[in-house]
């Protein structure tokens, strides 16, 4: 697929037009459900303004054509409007697309809310997913599902129970598919995550909702016809399934696409990031003999590199192969800049970075203007020896991820010592944050050949072996 073709999720005039569209619609809807539209409990009453402030035009349509019932506006007495509503949502469709609708818009509010603190502090792909996923869970149980299951028992805690069970299989498809495009479509269109102050983030992030709706679509149905939720309208007019096989088909069948769901994310990130690499050859692995400014050298001619591809492709309209780059240039300058704060490569990540938010913000001429002056600068100065390996690499690094000369992740580090690291290639690694496939290959590489980058707890940890290459490097 041609993922430029969503390009214009980053484009100015959309994004504006869509939310501008999404704020005014969210703002009319709240004016109906207080004065015309008023059979609609009172959880409806919250989550449909969210969802025509993300989904716009297209929240609008499914409002107008899923619970708004004709002649409503026009009934007076409020048992007229609610045997309207009742009506209208007998409708299993509508009765289903309440529930989605019911879940998809406090699971998003806290999904972004969280997207926006992870942004900002720089989490890891899996670490923000986590979060968000805490976040989103939370907002759906507490906000939107307690209520209505409030109204299903005198209980509290019975209700609570009843909440939890819901939005359990719920917020697996909802994040499924937020995770789908986090993980796969945004990197391909506009590089890693985008921050909250590009229109790349707003519209890349409206795209993870709807894609979650469509997810969690098919799982509130079976929730409806199991009784674990019943959606808009009468409880009545929705009997669940009361034959035990169906019963049990139904939850195994809930089971499987909550489970697909959670797959999906890790399998797409694997499928992205796994690529074949060559190692370095035989003479260069024996040796052994790398100066050490060698590295740097190489780190800071790999960032050259990727820029001039980067710069390359934007001429010929092929966004994504100029994210991949313009990415893989940004981390190759956080390594070179925590590696050697003497050496320029801070003024390239400052242009690298104002690179990115100019293409996230639509800006293509200014993200040339700014890749261009990068290469011209002198990113390495000569170092004196040992300045490509900073501090102890032993225990601190285990677990980083191995960048090659082109800033593109190539395996992980499982084990050091302050002379040599262990590191697995290939293989998809740190999976769901926690489990690690079964890597193509491990080896053992000298500190000094390699780039020791920032190491954190919280956030992105790099490591560069520059002797390293994707073997699809080569071809930009």
């Amino acid at each position: 697929m041609d993922w430029n073709l969503l390009a214009f999720l980053a484009n100015p005039v959309f994004v504006s037009i869509w939310y501008a569209v999404g704020i005014t619609g969210a703002l009319w809807v709240a004016y109906d459900l207080g004065h015309d539209n008023t059979a609609l409990k009172t959880a409806m009453k919250w989550a449909w303004p969210i969802i025509v402030l993300f989904f716009s035009v297209i929240g609008l349509a499914l409002y107008f054509t899923t619970a708004r019932a004709p002649g409503i506006a026009d009934a007076n007495d409020p048992d007229e409007k609610k045997q309207l509503h009742d009506e209208y949502e007998r409708s299993m469709f509508r009765r289903v697309n309440g529930a989605v609708i019911h879940c998809v818009a406090g699971d998003g509010l806290g999904i972004m809310t969280a997207m926006v603190i992870a942004r900002i502090m720089s989490l890891t792909f899996w670490q923000e997913f986590w979060f968000e996923y805490a976040v989103g869970f939370a907002f759906g149980l507490f906000i939107f599902q307690y209520k209505s299951m409030r109204m299903m028992t005198d209980s509290p805690a019975a209700a609570l129970g009843l909440a939890f069970r819901a939005e359990f299989f719920s917020m697996l498809t909802v994040m499924g598919g937020m995770g789908a495009v986090m993980t796969y479509i945004t990197p391909m269109v506009v590089g890693a995550q985008p921050q909250p102050t590009t229109f790349a983030f707003w519209g890349f992030g409206m795209l993870g909702l709807l894609l979650g709706y469509i997810f969690t679509f098919p799982m509130n149905w079976m929730l409806v016809k199991i009784g674990w939720k019943h959606g808009m309208g009468r409880m009545e007019d929705a009997p669940a399934v009361e034959h035990k096989h169906a019963r049990a088909a139904l939850g195994a069948a809930m089971a499987t696409l909550g489970m697909v769901a959670l797959v999906a994310p890790a399998w797409l990130t694997e499928m992205r990031e796994a690529r074949p690499v060559v190692l370095p050859s035989p003479g260069e692995r024996a040796s052994g003999d790398m100066t050490a400014m060698a590295p740097l050298g190489v780190l800071a001619e790999g960032v050259r590199s990727d820029l001039v591809a980067a710069l390359t492709a934007l001429q010929a309209k092929r966004r994504a192969d100029a994210t991949t780059a313009l990415d893989g240039a940004m981390r190759l300058a956080e390594v070179g800049h925590e590696a050697a704060p003497g050496a320029s490569f801070r003024p390239a990540l400052e242009d690298i970075s104002a690179a990115r938010r100019a293409l996230q913000n639509g800006n293509a001429a200014a993200a040339r203007q700014r890749i261009a002056s990068v290469p011209s600068r002198r990113l390495a100065s000569p170092s004196a020896p040992g300045d490509s390996a900073v501090g102890d690499a032993s225990g601190s690094y285990e677990g980083v991820t191995v960048l090659d000369r082109h800033g593109m992740v190539v395996g992980e580090v499982i084990h050091a010592t302050p002379e040599r690291l262990e590191i697995a290639l290939g293989g998809a690694r740190d999976i769901w944050g926690f489990w690690d496939w079964h890597p193509e290959r491990v080896t053992e590489v000298a500190t000094g050949n390699l780039v020791l980058g920032p190491r954190r707890t919280i956030g992105k940890s790099f490591v560069v072996w520059p002797g390293i290459d994707m073997a699809t490097a080569s071809a930009r």
